[in-house]
């Protein structure tokens, strides 16, 4: 059976997913920049809806991250931990593309006894191969990928490489890109049991007078709906 984790940008996501079918959520905030961790208000609002890891990311960009950022990550994950969350998504590499395995430790200390996944900074990684097993010795039960490509899509023959090579030591997800439209090949072309997507429909248009943009966007009910009915 394939497992659904809806990448949730908010309270009224997280609402649309636990409706629609998902089996469980990712949420953040700022879909547009790649997510950034959610408010205290949205954490406390959506903690008992469905089971749902929490992106501990700070700031929008790359994974290098400095000694101050990794102390603001681990109160984010303290404070997400208190809440009563199962589980957060981390990452965090050096300026080399490697692991910061220094940081990551200091992450995972934070929140000791949760469920850490590791976030599309895979993707970013110089041996991706090689992190893999360090993410399984650190203790992670699952990463998110793209196959170190722009999309799942683009990135299935990396995809399919790490579900052969450690799919049964770690849980491998696919996301990044992936829709109705092109789960079931991701799907059956990787063997992949878990699949991560936003779903995401446009609520708002225009801009106000200042020129600032109005738009953003929700997991669509439907759009669940239909994506679970064809990956179950």
């Amino acid at each position: 059976m394939i497992r659904f984790e809806l990448c949730a940008n908010g309270y009224q996501s997280i609402v649309n997913g636990a409706e629609g079918g998902a089996d469980c959520a990712e949420l953040c905030e700022a879909l547009e920049v790649g997510g950034v961790t959610p408010s205290y208000g949205t954490l406390s609002s959506c903690k008992d809806i469905i089971p749902t890891r929490v992106l501990i990311r700070c700031r929008p960009g790359n994974y290098i991250y400095n000694d101050d950022e990794v102390a603001i990550m681990c109160e984010d994950i303290k404070m997400v931990k208190n809440l009563g969350y199962e589980g957060v998504v981390i990452g965090a590499l050096t300026a080399d593309g490697d692991l910061n395995v220094q940081a990551i430790k200091k992450m995972m200390a934070a929140g000791e006894g949760m469920k850490f996944t590791f976030h599309r900074a895979i993707d970013a990684c110089k041996n991706p191969l090689d992190a893999m097993e360090t993410l399984i010795s650190l203790g992670f039960d699952k990463v998110l990928t793209s196959g170190c490509k722009p999309t799942a899509y683009d990135g299935i023959d990396m995809i399919r490489e790490m579900q052969t090579l450690f799919g049964d030591r770690i849980n491998i997800m696919a996301g990044g890109g992936i829709n109705e439209n092109n789960v079931e090949r991701v799907v059956t072309a990787t063997g992949i049991k878990n699949v991560h997507a936003s779903l995401t429909s446009q609520v708002a248009s225009g801009v106000d007078n200042t020129g600032a943009d109005m738009r953003y966007k929700v997991s669509n009910l439907d759009r669940i709906k239909e994506f679970v009915k064809i990956i179950k």
